[in-house]
C-alpha cells in the first residue's frame, strides 16, 4: 500500500463514521480535539488500544488527554463546546450520500470499494491497468 500511495495511484485518507451512535461522536470528537494540539493519531491509536479497557466517557477522555501529554484544560474546552461537532455531522452526511455503510471502506475513483486491505490493492491495482490501457489505445 505504501508503495501506490507513494506512486501516486493511491492516496490514503482517514475520515470518520460514526457507527455507534452518541459513542463513536464523542470518540470522533474527542480525537478531533487532541488533533488541534497536534495528537490526532497518538489519542487515536492510544483511545483504540484503551477503549476495551475503560468506556469512552468525558472521565476517561480527560484521563486519556492527560495520559498523552495534551493540554487538559483546552482539550475540555474543546470537547464541552463540542467545536468539532458540525464538520463531523458533515463527514456523515457525506460518507452516507457516498454509499459508505462501515468501516473500513476503501474508495476506488470516487467510489466506496472493498472492504479489506487486500481487495482494495487489487482494486487499486487494476483501476491503475485500465487506466493505462486507456492511455495506450
Amino acid at each position: 500500500m505504501e508503495e501506490l500511495i507513494s506512486t501516486g495511484i493511491a492516496r490514503y485518507e482517514y475520515r470518520h463514521f460514526i457507527i455507534f451512535g452518541a459513542a463513536s461522536q464523542f470518540a470522533a470528537m474527542a480525537t478531533e480535539c487532541a488533533g488541534d494540539q497536534g495528537a490526532w493519531w497518538e489519542f487515536h491509536d492510544a483511545y483504540l488500544l484503551k477503549a476495551q479497557a475503560r468506556s469512552f466517557t468525558r472521565a476517561g477522555a480527560l484521563e486519556l488527554a492527560r495520559d498523552e501529554g495534551l493540554n487538559v484544560g483546552r482539550f475540555t474546552q474543546c470537547i464541552d463546546n463540542e467545536e468539532h461537532r458540525d464538520r463531523l455531522l458533515q463527514m456523515q452526511q457525506q460518507a452516507i450520500a457516498d454509499g459508505i455503510q462501515g468501516t473500513p471502506t476503501f474508495r476506488i475513483n470516487g467510489q466506496p470499494g472493498a472492504r479489506s486491505l487486500g481487495g482494495i490493492i487489487e482494486q487499486v491495482l487494476a483501476a491503475a491497468e485500465a487506466a493505462e490501457n486507456q492511455e495506450g489505445s
